[in-house]
């Protein structure tokens, strides 16, 4: 039973904190006391006052000497720090007024501030314990809310990242429409069946530049994909059903496959301009030799 005893009170020393360092503050309308810890503090804390002095007891909490310090200030006089048995230890704050002392933990619960301003007003008898003055700064549903804002923020800013991939990879594909009039002849499509009218929309899928002028694309119209050189003139090249052309690797192969073929009408196209400028040259007489 003894042994029994002695390990509780053992087990109790451990897991209790130890005071390190104090410092005392002062201000003209308070003075602070803060102490230091070597472990978060849980243990509770009383609080007692008399005609001349407040005293709080603090459990849980160790320290080897007693301090005495005369304070300069006209609200606290004196502060006394007390070790007692069992982990206890008593800070008295000796004042000549009526003081009204707040103490409050810190969020990580390795400190205590011990604040002391004078009344402002009469208050309960000074026998009574106070227990209600003493405040925790701030306390863990705090932390959690604060940390749940955080954590909301974050989520929030992600979102709005993955919108923006989104909406550049969006404009990134280009969308042209069937009632282009480039690519209309009569008033009617000459690539796709009027029946179908102009409700859907054409996706750009690949797109290739051939030259200055002139480039392959391929895109796509309800389940058929269009081979088209665009620029000078549009000309279908070829047309693939759903699931013929997947990626960029079977894009490049129908573009070489072609690739002849567009070599061969571009040097036409280049021929006729040639004919043209030439029989223009031909048919133009100088004003000189008609005098």
């Amino acid at each position: 039973m003894r042994l029994f005893v002695a390990l509780l009170v053992l087990l109790s020393w451990v897991n209790a904190s130890n005071l390190l360092t104090y410092n005392v503050y002062e201000r003209s309308d308070r003075v602070d006391v803060m102490l230091s810890f070597d472990a978060p503090h849980e243990g509770s804390i009383s609080q007692k006052n008399d005609a001349t002095s407040i005293t709080l007891t603090i459990n849980d909490l160790g320290y080897d000497k007693m301090i005495e310090k005369s304070i300069n200030s006209n609200i606290i006089q004196e502060l006394t720090i007390i070790p007692e048995k069992n982990n206890t230890l008593k800070v008295v704050l000796k004042s000549d007024k009526k003081v009204s002392v707040i103490a409050s933990k810190t969020v990580d619960g390795f400190g205590l501030r011990i604040r002391s301003s004078v009344m402002q007003a009469p208050t309960q008898s000074s026998s009574e314990t106070l227990s209600s003055s003493l405040q925790t700064v701030p306390s863990s549903s705090s932390v959690d809310l604060i940390d749940t804002r955080y954590i909301i923020v974050i989520a929030i800013l992600l979102f709005l990242v993955i919108v923006m991939f989104w909406i550049k990879k969006r404009l990134a594909i280009q969308t042209i429409k069937p009632s282009n009039a480039a690519a209309q002849k009569g008033g009617k499509s000459w690539l796709f069946n009027p029946k179908t009218g102009t409700q859907q929309e054409v996706t750009l899928l690949h797109k290739k530049q051939i030259d200055n002028q002139n480039s392959v694309v391929l895109f796509e119209y309800g389940t058929i994909k269009y081979l088209v050189m665009t620029g000078n003139s549009n000309v279908l090249l070829e047309k693939f059903k759903d699931g013929e052309v997947k990626d960029d690797t079977d894009f490049e192969k129908v573009f070489e496959e072609n690739r002849r073929r567009l070599d061969d009408y571009l040097k036409l196209q280049d021929n006729k301009l040639s004919t043209y400028k030439n029989k223009a040259s031909a048919d133009y007489t100088p004003i000189d030799e008609l005098r």
